[in-house]
């Protein structure tokens, strides 16, 4: 396992920037080679100030494609959308030029979606690996919609699995999602892991320490490039 980058601030607001800036740093590092980068972004309440200090950053946006790590499988306009939040938060500014790639499809299973997306970044819409990956993480250890009690779990963390993304249900919600797998996120050049909290703390520390039943263990240990995990209280 790659040691995690440990990064401590005692504000939410400042460790928001810091990751905010290391995003920016790793897009344009990307675009520097030439090309395109994709950007994936995690929902819930953790990163909409990291989102709004990175829609200000100054870089090609043009030429940096968005999408998620996971999505409750609901309509854009939807108050659960991750889609919503990240359009109304980041693709503002500076960065209302790039252009978003959605994990939701109208119209479409979550089954089918897996399917329409997988044919997408086979077709090049996703080119990999990802620039950056920017994730959270649940106090049962989740990430993505990877949670513990999701059937084919096993598959979705696996390193080497052909998946590129899975349909979830799980307790820990009452709508359907669909999520990105381990093998494509552990891929990505930068991994931003940003959590809040004491509790996701004592996780973080507990999942570093090797406890393999907590999900985001597979990614300290499988990904290609040191996690940067960004906390505050």
């Amino acid at each position: 396992m790659l040691k995690p980058i440990e990064e401590i601030y005692s504000q939410r607001e400042m460790a928001s920037h810091i990751a905010a800036e290391r995003i920016a740093s790793a897009l344009r590092r990307r675009l520097a080679a030439g090309g395109e980068a994709v950007l994936v972004c995690s929902g819930g309440s953790t990163p909409g100030r990291c989102y709004d200090a990175l829609s200000a950053a100054r870089l090609d946006w043009s030429r940096v494609r968005v999408t998620l790590s996971d999505e409750r499988w609901v309509s854009a306009d939807d108050q659960a959308s991750n889609e919503r939040l990240v359009r109304d938060r980041l693709l503002q500014r500076q960065a209302r030029e790039a252009p978003f790639v959605p994990l939701y499809r109208q119209g479409l299973a979550p089954e089918r979606g897996c399917e329409a997306l997988t044919a997408d970044a086979g077709a090049g819409r996703l080119p990999q690996p990802f620039a950056c990956s920017l994730l959270g993480m649940g106090e049962d250890g989740h990430f993505a919609s990877l949670f513990p009690d999701s059937a084919g779990l096993s598959g979705g963390l696996d390193p080497t699995g052909r998946s590129f993304c899975l349909p979830v249900v799980t307790a820990a919600s009452d709508l359907p999602r669909v999520t990105l797998t381990l093998a494509p996120l552990a891929a990505s050049e930068e991994i931003v892991l940003l959590i809040f909290g004491e509790k996701k703390w004592a996780v973080y520390q507990r999942a570093r320490e090797g406890d393999g039943e907590l999900p985001v263990a597979a990614l300290l240990t499988s990904a290609s490039t040191p996690v940067r995990v960004v906390w505050a209280p």
